[in-house]
């Protein structure tokens, strides 16, 4: 039992330090490759564990298997895993008198979540800088189809909107309602525009021909007050000829407040994914 867990903890802690390589190295390669270069380095470490050089094998067979898709960014690939790995050693070596007294099992395990939760923060906190740093170039072109209908948008991406459905998971992005008028039907923009959230009524009042393209999707305010929209899944939406995922639009009045000029703001992770095909 004592082996299985030791090999889970591995994996754990080797897949934490891939998908940070893949995150912010923008080079996007598959989970499962990722999960399955894990689990191989991590038995190996684990069966081999007397073997001093079994620690570099592991290390270099797991960057292979894990990117082997991706041999043109295997030398960036190397590099952020090897930062991502002294930053979670540093980071245990610190806490590592803390656990003097617990046992082998209980602190390999700690160790490995707190790793893991260290490089999550440090993966948003750098991708919060780099959105942070370019928002002056995160103003884009884009073609939004909804309801069968095309509309030219410009668009702001604001590291802040990290709304999403919370259903599906599925990012929310927010649009001026004057820039949706002319290609909504007019009994939908309108029924939009005079709802007020009931959770007894819920949708009830909103055109039956569009329903299964609504959401209802709970938001905070500028004021910190939690309230609910109605958020409309798109057709398809093209920003710099490139495709977003899917996704969710909710309509506002503010567009004086969105910045630069910009018709509607996007979800934060919408740089990521438009990062990363630019990169691909």
């Amino acid at each position: 039992m004592y082996a299985e867990v030791m090999i889970a903890t591995n994996t754990f802690f080797n897949y934490t330090v891939l998908a940070f390589a893949n995150r912010i190295g923008w080079i996007e390669n598959k989970k499962r490759y990722l999960f399955l270069s894990a689990f191989i380095a991590g038995t190996i470490t684990v069966t081999f564990s007397h073997y001093f050089i079994s620690v570099f094998l592991s290390f270099f067979l797991m960057i292979g298997i894990a990117f082997w898709r991706k041999r043109s960014q295997i030398i960036k690939a190397i590099a952020l895993t090897l930062l991502a790995s002294l930053f979670a050693g540093g980071l245990l070596t610190a806490i590592a008198p803390l656990y003097h007294t617990s046992s082998s099992l209980f602190m390999f395990v700690n160790f490995a979540l707190i790793a893991t939760g260290g490089l999550y923060l440090l993966t948003k906190h750098v991708l919060h800088i780099n959105i942070a740093n370019s928002e002056r170039e995160l103003l884009f072109s884009s073609h939004l189809r909804l309801f069968g209908q095309t509309k030219e948008l410009t668009l702001f991406i604001d590291s802040g909107n990290v709304c999403k459905e919370p259903l599906s998971n599925e990012p929310v992005h927010f649009v001026a309602a004057e820039m949706l008028q002319d290609i909504l039907p007019e009994s939908l923009f309108q029924a939009i525009c005079d709802w007020e959230f009931d959770r007894k009524v819920g949708l009830d009042n909103l055109p039956k021909e569009f329903i299964s393209k609504l959401r209802l999707i709970p938001i905070t305010t500028i004021q910190q007050e939690k309230t609910w929209v109605i958020g409309m899944k798109y057709d398809e939406w093209k920003v710099n000829e490139q495709n977003l995922p899917r996704g969710y639009i909710v309509m506002t009045r503010l567009r004086d407040k969105f910045p630069h000029g910009a018709e509607g703001i996007l979800h934060s992770s919408s740089y990521y994914h438009l990062k990363k095909r630019s990169v691909s």
